[in-house]
Order: structure tokens, then sequence, then C-alpha cells
């Protein structure tokens, strides 16, 4: 008996079958795959809570009293000295402009993070002049403006594209 059938009887595929193939990834093509534009370069007032400038305003947290950004993490620090923890409790942000009080706890023979409270820092349901031009492509501010297919894919390229709603001959 051959190698290669040995082989196969051994990995379960029995004689004379083969290993599957793997289907080819197609190649990614970054010109025809073009990211959005990058948002707008602005500068932000310093932080509501300490003054101090802010270094990364994908992580600043709308301060509820203006709606202006405050660095996160002297919201983390601001909430914590508010309120008292005990020995095993920490902050954690758990997302939406909330932190919540949470603690590990034994739940039917595992640990679990178990949230005690939470506490709402923004307000859910404003939103903010500042947090919408971080995202071109959703915000209404600075919508896409996507090149036509036309202008990425050949005429030949397109003309191999798959049709799913062709009718096939046959039976």
């Amino acid at each position: 008996m051959r190698y290669d059938m040995a082989r196969n009887i051994r990995q379960g595929r029995g004689r004379g079958q083969q290993r599957p193939r793997r289907p080819r990834r197609p190649v990614f093509d970054p010109a025809k795959h073009p990211l959005p534009a990058a948002r707008p370069q602005r500068d932000y007032d310093d932080c509501v809570v300490s003054g101090e400038p802010i270094d990364d305003i994908l992580c600043a947290l709308a301060e509820p009293d203006s709606g202006k950004p405050a660095r996160f993490d002297r919201v983390l620090a601001e909430l914590s000295a508010r309120f008292t923890l005990r020995h095993d409790e920490r902050f954690a942000y758990v997302g939406r402009g909330a932190f919540g009080i949470v603690a590990m706890e034994r739940v039917d023979g595992a640990h679990r993070l178990v949230v005690r409270e939470k506490v709402q820092y923004e307000d859910r349901h404003e939103t903010y002049a500042w947090r919408r031009e971080l995202a071109p492509g959703i915000s209404r501010d600075y919508p896409p403006e996507p090149e036509p297919i036309t202008e990425l894919y050949t005429q030949e390229e397109t003309s191999r594209f798959p049709r799913f709603r062709a009718v096939t001959g046959g039976s």
C-alpha cells in the first residue's frame, strides 16, 4: 500500500479519497476598496472637569451639565471621589456613557463579574455635535463620497461578477 493511501485511511478518508481543497481567497486590492476620508482635524476645548487638554477625543465623555468633552480618566477619578467603594468593588465603564460598580462574586461555582450599581454619567438621549464628526460616513455632517463602480472595476471584471438571479439551463 502506498504511503499516501495509508495516510488517507488513517485520517478517516477511505481509499482513494483526497483531502478537501480549501477555496482560494481573493486577493485584496486596496485601490478598489478605498477607506473613507479621515475625520477633519479639530481643536477641542480643554477638559471641563480638570482643565487639561484632551489627548484622545475618541475616549472623551460628555460632561452632563455642559455637554462638552471631558477626559475619561478625570471622569473616573471624579466618580471614585463621589462614591465610597468596598474593598472588593471597582468602577468599570459599561458603555453608552454609564459606569458600573462591579465586583467578582462566586455564582454557581464560577467567578462572575456582577454589576452592583449602574451610574449614568452622560445623557443617553442627547446627541453631541463634537461626537457626530468623529465618524465620517456615518455622520450626516460628513457624508461619504464613494467612487462609481465603473471607476473601480474594468468592464472585463464586471462581466465576471456572479449573476445571482440568472436562470440556468438544464433540468
